[in-house]
């Protein structure tokens, strides 16, 4: 087994830190939202952000349980692989036990509308890459953290801090939901190759790989004039903040075109969150 391999199964590589700005990003906006609406807690929106975080690190944590059947083979290196991989599993429900305990917390504060936001997302998001569903397998992954990363995340900050659902605030969650799309998409692009030798088949191995590469643009621009039409037409010069991430698209560009494509998925991960502070000050007032 490669040490590359070995690499992969690192704690800090595992947690994928450039993925927690979608955590970020996304209870922010749903925070910023009710914060506009009147509904301005600062001590909940910080129990928010510490949930929402946990909850996405555990997952990330747990993401490579499903390679544990592929280290069978009783060597040396798989056993260290395995190792590992029950080392990031341990801190992953750890961190998902913690996220549970804020969730809780909040559902307490709010009632049962909340947790039933937090009991489906948590399923969802579980079945991401394992159990019968399985959106990874299924070439739906784009799909899932769609809804559960983006959408539902929005709406959940949402409503732990005003106590109901939102139209606006789902409205208002689009563009950010389509780029954690982006996100994971930029993680297909990138282990393409990988992908196809283990038939992993997700939603790039199946459309190919120039397919996949036009919806990345078609996404963007998708994100861009949501942003445009759900802004204030009053303040039209909130807009320039949308130029904040553009430059980045520029070596982008260049690594869609390259055969090596590993620094894609954290170039793709400041982009979007650049995009999302950019949005949040286009909202902001």
């Amino acid at each position: 087994m490669p040490d590359d391999t070995l690499k992969q199964y690192a704690l800090i590589r595992a947690l994928r830190p450039f993925s927690l700005v979608v955590a970020l990003i996304s209870c922010g906006l749903g925070i910023l939202i009710a914060w506009h609406d009147g509904f301005s807690d600062a001590s909940i929106a910080l129990w928010i952000m510490l949930g929402g975080i946990l909850a996405q690190a555990g997952i990330n944590l747990i993401n490579d349980v499903e390679d544990l059947a592929a280290l069978a083979k009783d060597t040396p290196e798989s056993t260290t692989a395995a190792a590992m991989i029950r080392r990031n599993r341990d801190a992953g429900i750890l961190c998902l036990v913690l996220a549970a305990s804020v969730a809780l917390y909040l559902v307490s504060l709010r009632g049962w509308p909340l947790f039933v936001i937090v009991a489906f997302s948590t399923l969802a998001a579980l079945s991401y890459n394992l159990g019968p569903l399985n959106f990874k397998r299924r070439g739906l992954g784009l799909v899932q953290v769609f809804l559960v990363m983006g959408v539902i995340m929005v709406q959940g900050a949402y409503l732990a801090m005003s106590g109901h659902f939102s139209g606006y605030a789902l409205l208002l969650s689009l563009p950010v939901s389509l780029l954690i799309s982006l996100l994971l998409l930029s993680n297909e692009l990138r282990d393409l190759d990988e992908d196809t030798l283990l038939g992993a088949r997700t939603l790039t191995v199946r459309i190919g790989y120039q397919n996949s590469v036009r919806l990345y643009w078609l996404l963007i621009a998708a994100a861009y004039l949501l942003v445009v039409l759900l802004s204030d037409p009053d303040r039209p010069i909130q807009l320039l903040w949308l130029l904040l991430p553009l430059p980045l698209l520029i070596p982008i560009k260049h690594l869609l075109q390259a055969s090596e494509r590993h620094r894609l998925t954290p170039l793709t991960g400041r982009f979007f969150l650049l995009f999302g502070v950019a949005y949040l000050m286009v909202l902001s007032r």
